[in-house]
């Protein structure tokens, strides 16, 4: 089994930019005219964006767009790159919840994504 995130979003194009220039992602697939679907890969993990419009019209009983209280861990095996993606994201001027730490096992740092999603960048570490 896989789990694949789908997040629904507001501009397809700016959040799969944001994946794309800032987490390393690559844009495998986009559909429909208007583009209102895309998967994203980056090696071995996918993730999907829909727009809301899209999203209203497939799912009838979908829920009203609001901003989400979840936290998605992205996990990275080099510090080095989790650094890279870091300075590049305060470089920006992006929105960082959590800066760069040292925590139980693991290095990490929280951002928003363009939708106000909460998206945590982890490193595993041994100690």
């Amino acid at each position: 089994m896989d789990i694949v995130i789908e997040f629904v979003v507001s501009d397809i194009f700016k959040s799969s930019e944001f994946y794309t220039k800032y987490l390393g992602f690559e844009i495998e697939y986009a559909e429909y005219e208007p583009i209102s679907w895309m998967q994203l890969k980056n090696q071995n993990s996918c993730i999907m964006l829909v727009t809301y419009d899209y999203a209203t019209k497939d799912i009838p009983k979908f829920k009203e767009f609001s901003l989400s209280t979840n936290l998605y861990k992205f996990r990275y095996n080099s510090l080095d790159k989790i650094k890279e993606i870091y300075e590049n994201l305060k470089r920006d001027n992006k929105k960082i919840f959590l800066d760069l730490r040292k925590s139980d096992f693991r290095y990490e740092f929280g951002i928003y994504d363009e939708d106000g999603n909460m998206i945590l960048i982890t490193k595993v570490t041994e100690d």
